[in-house]
């Protein structure tokens, strides 16, 4: 990919996007990652800017329930 911005292929977005998506699914087929570990990782350029709406405690249950699937 070129670090131009001029040069952007949405294609080649697509690609690298579609690789990263494969990776993480295998990482947690094989029990590498977690799905919370996976989502603290993928999520990190959003720390501190996300805010939950909504009862925390029904995301936090949801949350847990996942991650012991």
């Amino acid at each position: 990919m070129c670090d131009d911005p001029g040069c952007f292929s949405s294609r080649e977005r697509a690609a690298e996007k579609a690789e990263a998506r494969a990776k993480d699914e295998a990482r947690l087929a094989d029990g590498g990652i977690t799905r919370a570990a996976l989502s603290r990782e993928n999520g990190m350029l959003l720390r501190g800017k996300v805010t939950y709406k909504g009862p925390s405690q029904r995301i936090q249950r949801l949350a847990k329930e996942l991650d012991d699937e």
